[in-house]
């Protein structure tokens, strides 16, 4: 971090602004999802499956929760046929079945060798969803125009969490082209 004077500390709305993600990069456990080839495009689909996610977060017994706090979507390639869809659903389970492409999760503190604890991929499938207990929430359901260079970014302020085992699936989907992303990023940091 630069330097920054000691009155940081005393300056209430500045360290407020900036305390949770100051906090959990210093300790070594926050990390951004971001393509490592800068400009991979990411297509979604043509309709809602639940399980064919576009992004999936996952973890089975981990030792930490998975705090989402934001992501962006950048809007490239193909443009979409229509509406673009985008969900956010939360399920107690692990829903990681098969396929899709990893990636992996960077540390946000240039010197922390932690390594994350949940796994996130996309294009994966996922397993049918469970029921009563197990069954998992729509937590939101946005829209967007279709148009090129277009940004998708919901600031979810560290709202949404997964406990030691569970997943976060990202659906994205317009009715007749799908949507084709690149990552902006996911910022996610993991707590006790």
């Amino acid at each position: 971090m630069p330097e920054l004077p000691l009155t940081y500390l005393f300056e209430p709305q500045r360290y407020q602004d900036r305390a949770k993600a100051y906090g959990s990069c210093i300790g070594g456990r926050r990390f951004a999802v971001a393509h490592q080839t800068p400009g991979t495009a990411i297509t979604g689909q043509t309709s809602f499956v639940a399980t064919t996610p576009t992004f999936l977060i996952s973890q089975a017994v981990a030792s930490h929760r998975v705090v989402l706090s934001n992501f962006a979507l950048c809007q490239d390639g193909t443009i979409a046929g229509g509406t673009i869809h985008v969900a956010l659903v939360l399920d107690p389970t692990n829903r990681y079945s098969s396929g899709g492409t990893s990636i992996t999760p960077q540390a946000t503190m240039s010197d922390s060798l932690e390594s994350a604890g949940f796994a996130f991929r996309y294009n994966a499938t996922a397993s049918s969803a469970g029921g009563g207990a197990d069954a998992p929430r729509v937590l939101y359901e946005w829209t967007q125009p279709a148009w090129l260079g277009s940004v998708f970014n919901p600031d979810l302020h560290d709202g949404v969490v997964i406990g030691v085992t569970g997943s976060l699936l990202v659906y994205t989907w317009a009715s007749t082209v799908a949507p084709t992303w690149i990552i902006g990023g996911f910022d996610l940091m993991e707590d006790a």
